[in-house]
């Protein structure tokens, strides 16, 4: 069972040699209030540097028949590591996302052809050729929202029930340091144990693709397979 704000906060004030608070954020006492601003800056920070699945998106839309889309949605954070936008209707991903100059280049040289083009304008998907309003895309991205509530989701602690969809004892330690670092202490060591919390996070979130030695195909086989060895 995940651990709530109000927990990460009564544990790391026992690590620190503080008195456990028995709330935070209605708390008027100074030490809970730089607390819950100390965890949120931590956990916006984690959220963004850290490619967490518990956050991993995937998310398919039909477009609207204009350049500019209504998508990406409001909790969007960033796309997926190795993600790209599919074109479903084509069935391969669109091309993109284009740097600023590419994509004037494409508006101002109209091209034809059959791939679809995307950027990111103002937060937005941007395609071209326009789609139609048939045409569907996927595409996985990270969400902005490490935090939850019942079913509410958000990008910061602001109740002493949330929970974090990211990892607690990663937060415990970040506080700790940070706030150690805040009042002028030393922080060295709780700053490595954070680190190497870290570590083992980062390790863990992904699942290690499995290698497979033998043949990989299932199904139909490629017309340029061949089982045997070929020697000269």
């Amino acid at each position: 069972m995940a651990r709530t704000l109000l927990q990460i906060v009564q544990d790391a004030s026992t690590d620190i040699g503080l008195s456990r608070p028995a709330v935070v954020a209605s708390a008027t006492l100074e030490s809970p209030i730089r607390m819950l601003r100390i965890l949120n800056k931590a956990g916006l920070q984690l959220a963004k540097e850290i490619a967490w699945n518990e956050l991993l998106t995937v998310r398919t839309f039909t477009a609207v028949a204009a350049q500019a889309q209504i998508e990406p949605p409001s909790d969007y954070g960033r796309m997926a590591p190795m993600s790209a936008l599919w074109d479903v209707s084509l069935r391969r991903p669109a091309v993109g996302p284009l740097p600023t100059d590419k994509w004037l280049d494409l508006l101002t040289n109209t091209t034809t052809g059959g791939d679809k083009y995307w950027t990111l304008i103002a937060g937005k998907f941007n395609i071209y050729p326009t789609p139609a309003v048939t045409d569907t895309f996927t595409f996985g991205y990270q969400s902005k929202n490490w935090v939850v509530n019942g079913s509410f989701y958000k990008d910061r602690f602001d109740a002493d029930d949330d929970e974090p969809l990211i990892d607690a004892e990663l937060l415990t330690l970040e506080l700790i340091w940070r706030w150690k670092s805040a009042i002028g202490l030393d922080y060295a060591e709780d700053m490595a144990n954070a680190n190497r919390q870290k570590e083992i996070v980062v390790a863990a979130t992904r699942g290690p693709r499995i290698l497979e030695l033998s043949d990989p195909f299932r199904g139909d086989l490629p017309a340029n397979y061949w089982p045997g060895v070929i020697s000269p």
